[in-house]
């Protein structure tokens, strides 16, 4: 994926961070607040997103119709494909969580979320940076199965 220098494709849409995929469609990072404290609620005993989340996952949704609604202009004028368009939302860290919900449980509810999802993913930056970290160590020497059976010195 590489990043788009245009952020706005139609009249009402400013896109955090606009990403192009490999087929040529659009990705978009939407970055909201690390500090929501009710990110993950507990109501009658079951857990789940707080009204933080559902605005921001709304937000998404708006963007995605109008550029669904708008899409032989955006290719005709920019190129960029939105029929398949999709949009990961970045918000809230367990640090900053209030109650009684751990980061175990804030990470089940999400992946539960994301589940009922088709173009909308929600993840926190906690997960984000936990993922980042994974990739890395993926990319390191030291887990290539191809690299030297020794280790710098």
């Amino acid at each position: 994926m590489r990043e788009l220098a245009r952020r706005q494709y139609t009249a009402d849409t400013i896109l955090d961070i606009p990403l192009l995929r490999g087929d040529g469609s659009l990705h978009v990072v939407e970055l909201k607040r690390a500090n929501v404290q009710d990110l993950v609620i507990r109501r009658s005993g079951h857990l789940m997103l707080g009204a933080a989340a559902h605005r921001a996952v709304s937000q998404a949704q708006n963007y995605l119709r109008a550029m669904d609604e708008n899409r032989p202009a955006i290719l005709a004028d920019h190129g960029v494909d939105t029929r398949r368009a999709s949009v990961t939302v970045v918000l809230g860290h367990s640090q900053f969580a209030t109650g009684s919900v751990t980061p175990q449980e804030i990470a089940e509810t999400l992946r539960t979320y994301n589940t009922h999802m088709a173009r909308i993913e929600v993840i926190t930056y906690e997960s984000l940076l936990d993922s980042a970290a994974r990739m890395l160590a993926l990319s390191s020497p030291w887990q290539d199965p191809d690299a030297s059976e020794e280790l710098p010195a």
